[in-house]
């Protein structure tokens, strides 16, 4: 592989993908992938190059976050039985990470499997940081439409990183609270784009830095995001791109997994309305089915607050549970091929009533007694839904009910099981019973969608096995579940300390 000096500013594009611009990202060097170079100042000398290197950007994160990551935590998670073949998937579900990070694609390549999922979320992220950085340099002053695009494109930037580095603490750092100050290791941040090897070998920040990162760069973006795509000034494929809620929304989400619900409760009012029981903005689809079968950008569903739409990720199109043969949860099998169902310990947990619209329609019961999750197998190619308002009415109902806000809880709690079609919670509801409730109302509402296993990290609650003979409770706060750096990682970068 060539080396690059500190001092280069010549980044590599491709032409035919519309400057995309790539970094093998984590602990690597600049990943040089065309046989066509361009200097980046021109790469991003307009804002249409601007946008393909924001489209990139978002390939990389969304088709991680829809597919990749949904599925890693639900196979580590305790309501999936998972009896399929492939052998990375069964090292997830066997929760054997070190076998995790000696998976090589094939036998002729020898790359890292999950390493190379790594590598494309800090391409994201460090595709986001090029243009931040291009922005601030002017290099698409002279376009006569940069002006009016060009706090969307900075918006969009600091939300793309921000997301990027919280899911991949996620994953590879342990859960937030494991120390009472948070100190303990996150991942590696860079601030700035990355194209030597030199500034890449740095420690992990502490989880303390990288939550206050992301908290930062959120802050930003939902100042600069706009409410909504304006086709007077953006273009056409901005539409299923972030904007202003979308931000808000993912604050909710770091907050709630701090459980800083002080923080979290007044963002959640602005993004849904304060008033419990309704929701004025983002409103719940009549239907539990119409959240899942939307696709494109101009087909969205206001309850999908955060989606990965069709335009964004090309090449995955399709849920990866749908989208061949060999997926975990496909619909089309029969019983004796699936790979993957819903366990007993989920049967047992989410107590679906029999009128429950969502165990009538997102479940499949097979002869044998197999309940398969076909929330994404109700159509093709669909827009995955990575943040639903469904979410955020559940978090706030946990909210009011932890203050011992009964009434307002239970209105809350009741819009979900309203469009459900299931009797709604009585006023006459103790708090105790009521929390329950609404832990099991999350259960029902966000099954399969890669919420339990963090949901359990947040609440400090013990891992279960699930149905898993013979395994062992797993503590929340422990590295058994958190992934760890492959050996080409720790030899690149002998800062990183990995999660033993």
């Amino acid at each position: 592989m060539i080396n690059y000096n500190k001092n280069m500013r010549k980044i590599a594009i491709m032409a035919l993908l519309l400057s995309l611009i790539t970094f093998e990202g984590c602990e690597k060097k600049l990943n040089i992938v065309p046989t066509f170079f361009s200097p980046e100042e021109l790469a991003l000398s307009s804002t249409s190059g601007m946008d393909a290197g924001l489209s990139t950007a978002y390939g990389y994160i969304y088709g991680e976050l829809g597919l990749t990551f949904t599925l890693w935590s639900e196979l580590m998670a305790d309501h999936l039985y998972f009896q399929g073949t492939s052998t990375n998937y069964a090292n997830f579900y066997n929760r054997d990470l070190n076998s995790v990070i000696a998976e090589q694609v094939s036998p002729i390549d020898p790359r890292i499997v999950n390493d190379i999922v790594l590598r494309q979320m800090y391409d994201g992220v460090n595709s986001a940081s090029l243009i931040l950085r291009a922005v601030d340099r002017g290099y698409a002053n002279k376009d006569v439409s940069f002006a009016a695009n060009k706090t969307r494109i900075q918006g969009e930037c600091h939300f793309i990183r921000a997301v990027g580095y919280f899911e991949m603490a996620r994953f590879w750092a342990r859960a937030w609270n494991a120390t009472a100050d948070n100190s303990h290791p996150g991942i590696v941040i860079n601030t700035v784009p990355v194209d030597d090897r030199v500034s890449q070998i740095k420690p992990r920040a502490s989880l303390a830095e990288v939550y206050a990162f992301i908290i930062d760069d959120l802050t930003q973006a939902i100042n600069l995001l706009p409410d909504a795509y304006d086709p007077t000034i953006h273009p056409a494929s901005y539409n299923g791109r972030a904007y202003k809620d979308a931000a808000i929304a993912y604050l909710v989400k770091v907050y709630f997994q701090q459980q800083n619900y002080a923080k979290a409760k007044p963002l959640i009012d602005q993004l849904i309305g304060s008033s419990a029981g309704t929701l004025a903005k983002h409103p719940l689809n009549s239907s539990v089915t119409a959240p899942f079968t939307t696709r494109g950008p101009s087909n969205q569903d206001p309850e999908n607050i955060v989606q990965n739409t069709c335009s964004l990720n090309v090449n995955g199109l399709s849920p990866f549970w749908y989208s061949a043969s060999a997926a975990i949860y496909n619909s089309t099998l029969a019983a004796s091929s699936l790979q993957g169902y819903a366990s007993n310990a989920f049967i047992q947990n989410s107590k679906f009533r029999g009128t429950d619209q969502r165990r009538i329609n997102w479940f499949k019961t097979y002869p044998t007694g197999q309940l398969l999750p076909q929330k994404y197998s109700l159509a093709l190619q669909i827009n995955i839904p990575l943040v639903r308002s469904a979410e955020m009415v559940l978090d706030r109902a946990e909210i009011y009910a932890l203050a011992n806000d009964l009434p307002n809880a239970i209105l809350d709690c009741n819009v979900t099981r309203a469009r459900a079609q299931i009797p709604l919670l009585p006023p006459t509801i103790t708090q105790s019973s009521l929390i329950d409730s609404i832990k099991t109302e999350r259960i029902r509402e966000l099954c399969f969608e890669g919420d339990r296993l963090w949901n359990l990290k947040r609440q400090r609650l013990p891992i279960p096995p699930g149905d898993r003979p013979g395994s062992a409770v797993l503590p929340w706060d422990g590295v058994d579940l958190v992934l760890k750096y492959a050996a080409l990682e720790m030899s690149l970068n002998p800062s990183l300390v990995n999660n033993y």
